[in-house]
């Protein structure tokens, strides 16, 4: 079921780096970096192995849930610094790549540590972690990226569930509507 304009909170640029400013622990930069950058799901953070990240190679492999296409993309630049920076203070506790104290860092951990860094930045309180998966979806269009790749990019098998984000953009429609008044192809009246 395609998600409704309403119930879609994302973060603003402004607000995303707010946030990310406020995060000091090498471990958790990391973890909200892959989120944020591949927009993944709390859950979908989870599954990340370490042999998931190929740092050499510059790929990190995303199992995505809900039937969404996964497998193996990219590694961003500033999400490969940021992974390699916390490896070295990563605990042994688990096999996943963002562990802690006890094993493996569960969903509701993730979601503690997200509503504490929007607290400290001064965020609205109705923000969750998944607002970081709409931010990116956002940001994309923002930054003049086409619905397709941000469909692939999310992981989307249905087109209707990536359309909410050109929805949600003013600045990608007021993009275009300059491109219209520019363009000599407009018959001008």
């Amino acid at each position: 079921m395609p998600l409704h304009p309403a119930r879609v909170k994302f973060l603003t640029q402004a607000q995303t780096a707010q946030f990310f400013s406020v995060i000091t622990d090498r471990r958790e930069s990391a973890l909200f970096a892959t989120i944020y950058h591949y927009g993944l799901r709390v859950t979908e953070a989870t599954l990340l192995q370490l042999e998931d990240v190929d740092l050499i190679h510059r790929r990190i492999t995303v199992h995505r849930l809900k039937g969404g296409y996964g497998g193996e993309r990219p590694l961003l630049t500033n999400t490969a610094q940021v992974i390699q920076a916390y490896l070295p203070a990563r605990l042994p506790t688990g096999s996943a790549l963002f562990t802690g104290r006890q094993g493996n860092l569960h969903r509701q951990r993730i979601q503690q540590l997200f509503k504490r860094y929007a607290r400290s930045a001064g965020l609205d309180p109705t923000y969750t972690v998944h607002s970081l998966r709409h931010s990116i979806g956002t940001h994309l269009l923002d930054a003049g990226f086409g619905i397709e790749f941000v469909r692939d990019h999310l992981g989307h098998v249905n087109i209707q569930n990536t359309l909410i984000y050109a929805q949600l953009t003013n600045r990608r429609r007021e993009g275009i509507y300059q491109q219209i008044e520019e363009s000599e192809e407009i018959v001008k009246v």
